[in-house]
């Protein structure tokens, strides 16, 4: 299990001072990395890299979880704490190093149709503008659990150049299962989409309140409907290999805010309460 790193933020409000306590997960955030915050109660919100973030409780504690967008550069950048007072930390961000991958492949293999591209940019323009909203309400019970159990087939951030043109970074990973293997809610949210599109299949994504969507795609089968409220670790669909796939797997997504970040790492940072 990791340990949270520890941070004392000295906040200077006129003549007064103050020390501010709280801790963050990962120790060495990235781009595309969520950030999961240990803060007090006094804290209402924190901005950082131009979005904001707010708390929910577990086990008594106060916690937010916040994003790195994968075009965010290394560096240090502040993180304000807002509430009754505020301060700011700067938060180092490391750098990571994706996995790419070069093809040569047949044009007709990247280039579509004109009302087939007309869908796939209605159906990208939907899934965004839903995994953009934001619900007050909390949902969260606890730490996330993976949807299902299976090899790791194509991680997050992976990037494919097809023909010399490099296609967005892979939005979430890819987990290898059969056919009609269950899938489950990786944490209590309430069901805001379902669909069948032309990429990703049947879908669905749950909103966790707060930001916070979950998202699965290329199922077979879904079991819930829009508007239902999910227990977590309930079963939501079976897998299967809808949409453009080349074999049966599960692509889960996290999104915080609008901001795509490993799943895998969401799952860590939790594992820590």
């Amino acid at each position: 299990m990791k340990r949270f790193f520890l941070v004392f933020i000295l906040i200077f409000l006129g003549t007064s001072s103050s020390l501010l306590a709280f801790t963050y997960q990962p120790q060495k955030p990235f781009p595309g990395s969520p950030l999961l915050f240990e803060v007090s109660e006094e804290v209402e919100k924190i901005r950082f890299l131009g979005r904001e973030f707010y708390p929910f409780s577990f086990k008594g504690k106060i916690y937010i979880l916040a994003a790195i967008p994968l075009e965010v550069k290394p560096g240090r950048y502040r993180a304000f704490l807002l509430g009754k007072q505020e301060s700011f930390l700067e938060i180092q961000v490391f750098s990571k190093k994706y996995p790419t991958e070069h093809l040569t492949v047949p044009s007709r293999m990247i280039h579509y149709p004109p009302e087939v591209l007309a869908r796939i940019k209605k159906e990208v323009h939907l899934i965004r503008e839903t995994v953009s909203g934001f619900s007050p309400q909390s949902y969260l019970d606890g730490p996330f659990v993976w949807p299902a159990t299976g090899r790791i087939s194509s991680p997050f951030g992976f990037r494919r150049v097809y023909n010399g043109v490099p296609k967005s970074p892979h939005s979430g990973l890819d987990i290898a299962l059969p056919e009609s293997t269950p899938i489950k809610a990786a944490n209590r949210g309430r069901v805001v989409l379902v669909g069948d599109f032309y990429l990703n299949g049947k879908t669905v994504i749950l909103d966790h309140g707060l930001g916070i969507y979950t998202v699965y795609c290329h199922l077979k089968e879904i079991l819930v409907h829009e508007g239902e409220v999910i227990v977590k670790g309930e079963t939501i669909a079976l897998s299967g290999k809808s949409g453009r796939v080349t074999g049966p797997h599960l692509h889960f997504g996290v999104y915080i805010r609008g901001v795509k970040v490993d799943p895998k790492v969401v799952l860590e940072v939790f594992d820590a309460l």
